[in-house]
This record gives structure tokens, sequence and C-alpha cells, in this order.
């Protein structure tokens, strides 16, 4: 890239740091952004965070690395976003965009001509997906899910674009990947049109817990150090993910209660009961039995469970 960067009207000098807000076109509407170009030159990497406004960890992380990361710290460039999603955090809402009640992950490539989200998705796919050697989206379990960390990547653009992905998956410090098949979401639209990506979850529940924030930024740090990007030590880690393929997402089949006894992280065996939907005087409308051998990815832990409620997400974990 060449010295100076320039997106939307923000300039960024070679050696410099800004941060600033960010407006979404023909709106009122601005998103922090943090952009770190480098002392020396090296690649671009794209983080956001806050696509969905009540998934914490990653937000904070990310308003924190923004702070503390110098440009001496960093051949090439960094851009944050963090939260992209402003409306839906101040308003404490689950997965949404409260002007539009829309899903922005499900919202790319985006339109210049739609709603807020619509355009909040066209920003980012037509003016910082170019930019992007690398991109890293990052989510947590919502308000209402509670999850285990683990990280998606990409399976379905071509084997270069995804094997490149699962080579930075592998060394982050978590238990789990999973490659996604899927052709919807913000790292998939980057993916697709080029670019190695990385959907990573961390937290969730509504929580912000420190020991997340610090985990998250720990994984920060080791993919700039893969890419090349980072000049300070990291620290060591616990875990190397493993694949979990065969995915199964349980969604409730009507309006009830949810009791379980489960927890993400846990195995569970095929034909063991995942939990059951009571109506509001206890009794049982339908239980719900795991279709095969797996591990718990997330989980919904609220007591109320509207009609498609993903109540539990698990996967088969693959055979080293």
């Amino acid at each position: 890239m060449s010295d100076t960067l320039h997106i939307r009207g923000l300039e960024v000098e070679r050696g410099n740091k800004l941060r600033t807000c960010l407006p979404v076109l023909d709106t009122t509407i601005e998103i922090p952004i943090t952009i770190i170009n480098g002392r020396n030159d090296g690649p671009t990497l794209l983080i956001t965070a806050g696509i969905h406004g009540g998934e914490y960890p990653g937000i904070a992380a990310a308003m924190e690395l923004g702070r503390d990361i110098t440009p001496e710290d960093i051949s090439g460039c960094l851009i944050m976003m963090h939260p992209v999603n402003i409306q839906g955090f101040w308003a404490r809402r689950a997965f949404v965009v409260p002007e539009d009640g829309k899903n922005l992950n499900r919202e790319f490539p985006g339109d210049v001509n739609g709603t807020l989200s619509q355009k909040t998705a066209w920003l980012l796919s037509q003016h910082f997906f170019p930019l992007a050697d690398f991109y890293v989206d990052m989510h947590s379990g919502d308000i209402h899910e509670e999850l285990h960390p683990y990280v998606y990547y990409p399976g379905l653009p071509n084997n270069e674009i995804s094997e490149k992905s699962r080579e930075v998956a592998k060394i982050l410090d978590m238990e789990f990947m999973v490659r996604s098949m899927a052709t919807t979401g913000a790292y998939n639209c980057a993916a697709i049109s080029g670019i190695p990506s990385l959907l990573i979850e961390r937290g969730g529940a509504g929580l912000c817990l420190r020991e997340d924030i610090e985990a998250y930024k720990n994984d920060v740090r080791n993919i700039l150090r893969k890419l090349g990007m980072f000049s300070r030590p990291v620290q060591p880690r616990r875990h190397s993910p493993r694949d979990v393929v065969d995915i199964i997402y349980l969604e409730s089949m009507e309006t009830g209660c949810w009791l379980h006894h489960i927890h993400s992280g846990d195995y569970v065996e095929k034909g063991q009961e995942l939990g059951r939907l009571v109506n509001v005087f206890g009794e049982t409308i339908t239980s719900y039995y795991a279709e095969q051998d797996g591990v718990i990815l997330y989980i919904c832990p609220a007591l109320a469970a509207p009609k498609d409620t993903v109540l539990v997400a698990y996967g088969k974990l693959m055979l080293d």
C-alpha cells in the first residue's frame, strides 16, 4: 500500500494513528474507527467488532488495542471498527440495527440506496474490504447466547482462500474451529471477494468479562504476529483449535420456556436429552434429543424461547 492511507475522507500518513468516527453515507450515524498506519510497510488487517451491538468482549478488546498499539509496533496497517452497529450497541439490542430491524450480518454486500443496515454493509464491502489483505470479524454470544470460544473460517470461496484463513485460525488459543459453508455474513462476503477471513466467537450472554477481553486481545496479537505485522511478543497458547463438523443448529419448533442442564463446551451423546420446552405452567411441550455425538458450541441460556430460537448448536469433533 502507499505511505498514506486515503479512505472515505480520512487520511493517515505512514507512522501515524487516527482515532475518529466515520459517517455512514447519507445518515447521521458515525462508526468509531481506529487506523494505525505502521512505521514499516506490510499487509493491511481489517477488524470489525460489534456488527451485533450486544456482543461486547470483542468491542472492548478493539477499543483497548486501538488505544494501546502504536505505529512503532506495526508493520503495515491495522484498521479497527468498534462497534460497527453503534445504534444497536447503545440500545442494548440483540442482533439487529434498531432503525430498520435488520440483522446487519445478513445484509452484505449491502446497498448504497438501502436502509441503515444495508448502507453500513455497503460501506464495509465497497470501501474497506478492498483495502484488506486479511479480515477478522469479532463476535460473541449475543445477549441470549452462551458459547464456548471457537472460530469460523470460510469454506466456499476456493481452496486457497479457505486454507489461508484456516492457517491463521490454527494459531488462536481456543479448542474448536468450524469450516463454514454459509454464503451470508461479513466474513463470508469478504472471502467470496478474495480476502482470507475469520469470524471469532468469544464470550456472550450479555457479559463483558475481563478474561474474555484479554483473550480477544491475545487473539489479535497472535494474528498480527502470524501476518508478520507485529513486533511485540505474544502470550503462549493453552489450546490449538480442532475442526468441528456437521454442525446442527437446533431451533425451537414453537414458543415456550427453555429448560436445560447442558452448557457450551459440554460433550453430548446421540440420544441424550438436550433440554425441553415447557409452557408457562411448567408442562412439557417438546423434549429435544441429540441427533449425534458432539460438542456444544453455544446454547440459549434464556428461559424465554420464541419460535425459531436457536436453542443449541453442536457438532462432531473431527478425529486427529
